[in-house]
């Protein structure tokens, strides 16, 4: 059931358009070629250890946009699917996973974007990079968890998903995606490692953008998985708390 809403999911994202899934890629495309342009072309800018900007760049923003547009649509799963929820016996739950199995399609296919940046780069291969799929279950959890506390929350209180939008946006400038966490003074340097995207998108780049594998340290490892664990036990607790009301309130 999962995999089938995720396939009907896509396809009523593209219905009635003649670039289908490639306007997925239009935003994103358009954002890389603008931050190019601008710092690693206008600024000279670089990435920390000398490492190119645009791999830099695309590498830290890859696994922002599976989070950006995955829990913006899990949040209104269930407002979307009002129909479902209200005239029959159906596993609400599920619709955050359906979200999530969304997403990693175009989200693979930014993986083989970057593999190409890889290649172009001449970035030396080694095994551990395929650990790669680690932070992408790291997000898939968190994401999960956030899913189910904020589309249960969006029932009652419709405010969440525009709420949502302004605090992802300033998510976006205060987390290290377009700079890099050396521009900040050392004494702040240390709020990053309450960032749970932080550790995912250092996660990608420590793995796919330098010669030499960088893994996070063991305490910032412990700190994201108490916070993620505490995030899924939250969303599934208000989630299963909330769920007898989905019908009457929609």
């Amino acid at each position: 059931m999962i995999l089938a809403l995720a396939v009907r999911e896509l396809q009523s994202r593209y219905v009635g358009t003649f670039g289908g899934i490639l306007w997925t890629f239009a935003h994103p495309l358009a954002v890389i070629t603008v931050f190019y342009f601008v710092f690693a072309v206008g600024f000279r800018s670089q990435g920390p250890d000398g490492a190119p900007f645009l791999l830099w760049f695309v590498c830290g923003l890859v696994p922002w946009l599976f989070f950006n547009e995955t829990l913006l649509a899990a949040t209104d799963s269930i407002t979307r699917h009002a129909h479902l929820i209200k005239k029959t016996v159906f596993p609400s739950e599920i619709l955050p996973v359906v979200n999530i199995m969304a997403g990693l399609v175009p989200h693979s296919i930014f993986l083989l974007i970057v593999t190409g940046l890889l290649a172009w780069y001449q970035v030396p291969f080694a095994a551990d990079r395929l650990m790669v799929v680690y932070f992408l279950l790291c997000a898939c959890v968190l994401l999960l968890g956030l899913g189910w506390l904020l589309s249960a929350i969006q029932v009652f209180y419709r405010d969440v998903s525009h709420a949502l939008s302004i605090v992802l946006n300033l998510l976006f400038w205060t987390t290290p995606i377009v700079w890099s966490s050396d521009m900040i003074p050392e004494e702040y340097r240390g709020l990053l490692f309450f960032n749970p995207m932080y550790y995912i998108i250092e996660g990608y780049r420590g793995l796919l953008v330098f010669n030499e594998i960088v893994w996070p340290s063991a305490a910032h490892t412990a700190y994201f998985w108490c916070v993620v664990t505490a995030t899924f036990l939250a969303g599934a607790y208000v989630f299963g708390r909330l769920k007898p009301e989905f019908a009457d309130v929609m």
